[in-house]
């Protein structure tokens, strides 16, 4: 796989079919360019957001999202990318949800 920005943004908004997922993140685990373009679109998302209420209550966000980080049937065999993407600063929310949202569209 060469260096998709548009593939970039899928994944980083859980917009990536299952299929497509493994390819992106062996990508992911090697590409740093890919990495920072990940980092800098979670920068303009968050920015994008500020001020703006996202989900009506709170709380159900954080259960949402607690609950992804516990889910390790996921989360396991993407240590390392979890890893690599935290160093370049993409948030663990942004991370939570791409992760999850191929396993929730089932």
């Amino acid at each position: 796989m060469t260096c998709n920005p548009e593939l970039v943004s899928a994944f980083l908004d859980g917009e990536l079919e299952p299929i497509i997922l493994p390819p992106v993140v062996a990508h992911l685990l090697k590409c740093d360019h890919c990495c920072q373009t990940m980092s800098w679109l979670a920068q303009v998302k968050d920015s994008l957001a500020e001020g703006q209420l996202m989900w009506q209550d709170p709380e159900e966000m954080t259960q949402s999202i607690m609950g992804a980080i516990r889910n390790e049937k996921i989360f396991v065999g993407h240590k390392r990318l979890i890893d690599r993407l935290r160093a370049f600063g993409v948030p663990m929310a942004m991370i939570a949800t791409a992760l999850t949202a191929p396993f929730s569209a089932t």
